[in-house]
């Protein structure tokens, strides 16, 4: 790992393209890791690369230490640091598990929010999707893996990595799905926390996810995934601040 002026210069690459998230959730994650170096990706790689897909720009870098990838709408919460300072060898690939996925999607595993590779062994992922990107945009909404318009690039990158590379999954433990009240696609909110603690205690034994204003202490990582369910816009946002 390299340091500069004794800090931790790691990399660390995010995509915040168009207007569905403001310049203050950079401001956010900058404050979160003041030790480690954001690189931000605010254009398309190419004008057919689409949103999130373009989290295939740290795959392309030329440098031997390892990265993190990871999504921006997001809360890092209690002793986070853990997830970025989680140990990694060459020809391994870590990521976030998913485990709050639908049960018929049982066959993946990961969760496109949070990666931690080196860019030089997944630089063969990199190749293979730019050499025919709109195949692979549009592939796992068409066998129906997943639904449209974007989407699908988590499931790409698995089924990538476990042609060449060992995959390690963080603790379904450090991470939970969260959502505000209104979010659309989601049953009653009282009712979607029953079933996500549920989960939860499953994957992890703990008891709760949230209980009494606040998250379990394992967690590290609260992710808002939905176009509408964003973390600034949560009631309780700026008590986990």
């Amino acid at each position: 790992m390299c340091f500069l002026n004794g800090k931790n210069t790691m990399k660390i690459v995010t995509v915040r393209i168009g207007n569905k998230y403001g310049p203050e959730y950079e401001t956010y994650l900058e404050k979160k890791l003041p030790d480690y170096e954001f690189i931000w990706v605010r254009k398309p790689i190419k004008d057919n690369i689409h949103l999130q897909w373009n989290k295939m720009y740290g795959m392309n870098l030329n440098i031997d230490e390892p990265i993190c990838v990871m999504d921006i709408d997001i809360l890092l919460i209690n002793d986070y640091k853990k997830i970025f300072e989680y140990p990694i060898k060459r020809g391994e690939f870590v990521a976030k598990p998913g485990w709050w996925r639908d049960t018929a999607k049982e066959k993946y595993k990961i969760n496109g929010g949070f990666f931690k590779y080196y860019p030089k062994d997944v630089k063969y992922i990199y190749d293979k999707f730019m050499n025919n990107p709109n195949h692979w945009q549009s592939h796992y909404i068409k066998n129906k893996t997943t639904k449209g318009p974007i989407n699908g690039e988590q499931y790409f990158v698995e089924d990538s990595v476990r042609e060449r590379l060992n995959l390690k999954l963080l603790p379904c433990a450090w991470f939970t799905r969260w959502v505000i009240d209104g979010t659309p696609g989601t049953m009653n909110r009282t009712d979607w926390k029953t079933k996500i603690s549920s989960k939860y205690k499953k994957v992890s034994g703990n008891n709760y996810v949230y209980l009494g204003g606040q998250f379990h202490p394992d967690i590290k990582m609260v992710h808002f995934t939905h176009a509408m369910n964003k973390p600034h816009l949560w009631k309780d946002y700026e008590q986990h601040i």
